[in-house]
Order: structure tokens, then sequence, then C-alpha cells
């Protein structure tokens, strides 16, 4: 009886038309904006290629073997295009040369064929790798924690304890990556952060988009759930038992089953899409904090982390906090009318809590505590278990979060349940 109460109750979430359509529109945006940057996937397959090749582990061995499988494909590059238009070239790159594409490609579209000039084009791919692999240690050796650490305070202006706590994240984050250094995390092989920029891809602008399509899913689906009698002028018949406001304990249920599902559907669309678009062959198991994979600052991760092992926590984290979303439309569901209004409150609630922020005083640590809110979590999926700025560099933040909110919740919901076995109806 019960389970066949649960299962009517979450078909009737899972099968209502604007969760179906909404479902539909998401995954359609998400595909649009995994193939907006397939057009990359050419050049990234060449560091797959050379992965499966040398490793992706850089050390003397893997350097001294690529710059002879280097020097050796450039002699055949050179070989090519002296026989065919008389020129030689010191780099690779230099093929690509405005003025000399445009005299011997453009200009002469028969002279090569377009298997040469691909090849041409992956060889000057693996130049770049090659010659960016020559810098690794004099970009870690320069770079400068402490100083970070005062261009964040000089940034938003922190100024007492406030200033005292970001100066001690950073020396923790320092600590990190003297430790990281030492690993040899950084000297591994992945595609270039600054050039394709896949860790914002994935992580920034596609989990970014999932973790607000999923907060409108849950919240919608959570206060349909939890306000269907309601808004169906049915709660006198169905609550008026003992039973019946039991069922309220079998819609919290059902809420957190339906996140689940739609979670699930939702990212494992999107990944399959993405995994199918971009090979992320021999990389796996490449550390996060690859000197590749940084951007605008190389990355260091709180942990020694895989590719894998960082995707499947940002997967994690997303679940979990998804389950709290859920939990909080069933909170404002008990003292608001109906689902749609849920929505409505549940973003006054985010933006009372990110306004909030703004308002304590940075010269107190009160600030950093607002951040821990799963409001503020989802805003940086690309910078989880990292360094995350002068808010978020804190080792731990997204499981101390959840693992609060989590117990806050909980209490809530259970005094909420006792409270509406004794509310009038």
């Amino acid at each position: 009886m019960l389970l066949r109460i649960r299962l009517y109750e979450l078909r009737k979430a899972l099968l209502s038309p604007i969760i179906l359509i909404l479902i539909v529109v998401f995954c359609a945006l998400n595909l649009l904006l995994v193939l907006q940057y397939s057009y990359l996937e050419k050049n990234l397959s060449v560091l797959n290629r050379l992965v499966d090749r040398f490793g992706f582990t850089i050390d003397q061995p893997f350097t001294t073997e690529l710059e002879s499988y280097y020097n050796e494909q450039l002699s055949e590059l050179n070989k090519k295009t002296q026989q065919t238009a008389s020129q030689s070239y010191e780099h690779a790159a230099d093929f690509f040369e405005y003025d000399n594409y445009m005299q011997y490609v453009a200009g002469q579209p028969e002279l090569y064929l377009q298997t040469e000039i691909d090849f041409f084009a992956e060889l000057a791919e693996i130049e770049t790798y090659y010659g960016l692999i020559q810098g690794i240690d004099a970009v870690y050796e320069q770079l400068d924690v402490a100083a970070i650490a005062q261009f964040e305070i000089d940034k938003y202006g922190f100024s007492g304890a406030a200033a005292n706590t970001v100066l001690q994240r950073y020396a923790k984050l320092d600590t990190r990556l003297n430790q990281l250094i030492a690993n040899g995390e950084h000297k591994t092989m992945f595609f270039w952060g600054k050039a394709y920029e896949m860790h914002s891809l994935l992580f920034k602008t596609l989990f970014g988009t999932m973790m607000f399509e999923l907060l409108v899913l849950v919240v919608l689906i959570t206060g349909y759930v939890t306000k269907y009698e309601f808004e169906n002028r049915t709660q006198s018949l169905v609550y008026s038992t003992k039973r019946g406001r039991n069922l309220a304990v079998d819609k919290l249920f059902v809420s957190l089953a339906a996140t689940v599902i739609v979670t699930t559907v939702i990212i494992g669309f999107a990944l399959a899409v993405y995994f199918s678009t971009y090979s992320y062959s021999g990389l796996w198991q490449v550390p996060i904090s690859s000197y590749f994979n940084g951007e605008k600052f190389p990355l260091i991760s709180w942990w020694e982390m895989s590719v894998l092992t960082y995707l499947l926590g940002v997967v994690i984290v997303v679940y979990f906090v998804q389950l709290l979303f859920s939990a909080i439309a069933f909170l404002l569901a008990h003292f608001l009318s109906n689902s749609y209004l849920v929505l409505v409150g549940f973003a006054i609630c985010y933006g009372g809590a990110i306004l909030l922020s703004s308002l304590i005083p940075l010269h107190s640590n009160a600030v950093f505590i607002s951040y821990f809110t799963p409001f503020h979590l989802i805003l940086n999926p690309h910078r989880f278990f990292t360094e995350g700025g002068a808010f978020l560099t804190f080792k731990g933040y997204e499981m101390t979060t959840i693992s609060c909110w989590m117990v806050l919740l909980t209490i809530a919901c259970l005094f909420t349940l006792k409270r509406f076995k004794h509310q009038s109806i």
C-alpha cells in the first residue's frame, strides 16, 4: 500500500506536462551548449594521440621522446614543402603564418592535399605543446600565492579580521601548492586551457547551466507534489484521516526521489553528449591540477584528484545540493498556497541569501560564514575543491556546506511534518 502510494505520487510528479516540457527544453539547451565548440574536436584529438603514444606524465623520457618525434615530423614537413613549393620552415607554425598561408594554400589550393595540410596543422599543435612544456617550471617558480592573497584583499577591500582570514587561507593553499609541485601533479598533459578552456566548458558552462535547470525542476516538482491536493481542493478529503496526514512524509520522500531521477536524466544526457563529442581517452587519470588545465590561473586542488575523480566529485555535489533545494522547497510549500508561489518564494530566498552576503562588512569574518549556503555553492562548479577566490578558498568548503545544511534541513523538515499533523487544513 505504502509503495503503491509513493509510486503514484512519483508518477504524478514526473509526468506533469510542464516538467516533461522543461526536461526536453533543458536537454536541447545543453545539447547546444556542448556542440557550440565541436569544431575544436580535431585540434583536441591531437592531444589524445600524443598521450596514447607517450603517456601523460611529463618526465625526462617523455620530453626526450617528444622532442625526437617532433624533429622527425618537422623534417617530414620540410621535405614535403621543399618538394612542392621549394620552401622550408624553422617551425611548423610558420607554415600557417598569414602571408605564407595566403600565398601557398589559399592562393594555390591545388598545391597541397588536404591530408598534407591536416598533417601540418597537427604538427603545429604538437609544437605548441612542446614549447609550453619547456616553460612549466618557470611558471610555477614565479607563482606567488601570498601575492594572490593580497590581490584578493585589495580587490574586495578586506580589512581587519577578514583580511587576516584571507591570508591564512592562502597560506594553507601555498602549502598544498608545494605538495602539488613535489608530487609532479602539474607536469602532466591535458587540453591546453588557455586556448580551449575545456575545464570551463564542462564545469562552468555546462554544469553551471545544469545547476539552475535542476533547481527550477526540483522546486517545481516539490511544490507540485506537496501542494497538489490544495490546488485541486481535495485536501479535506485526503488529509482528514490519520493516514492522510502521514501522506506528507510520502510527499517528502517522493520529492527527494524525483529529484534524484531528474538530476540523473539531465546530467546523464548532457555528459553522454559531451563525452561523445570530446574524447577524454587517456586523460581520465590526469591530475586535475595539471598545468595545461589552468586557464587564467593554474588550478590548485586541495587534494590530489584525477580528472575522473573531480568529475565524480562534482556530480555528487550536484546531487546533494539538489536534494537540499528539494527540502527547502518542501518547507516553503507548507507556508505558501500553490506550487508556483513556491518557486517565487524560493527565488526570493535565493536572492536574499546572495544580497545578505553583500551587506556584511568586509572587516568581519561573518562575511565568509554567509557564503556557506547551497545558493552560493552552485555559482562556481568549475572551482569546486580548488582555489576559489577570497570568499571560497577553504579546504572542504563543499562538504562543510552540504553537511551543515543537511542537518539543519533535516531538523526543519521533521519539525514541519510534526507541526503539519496538528495543523488546521
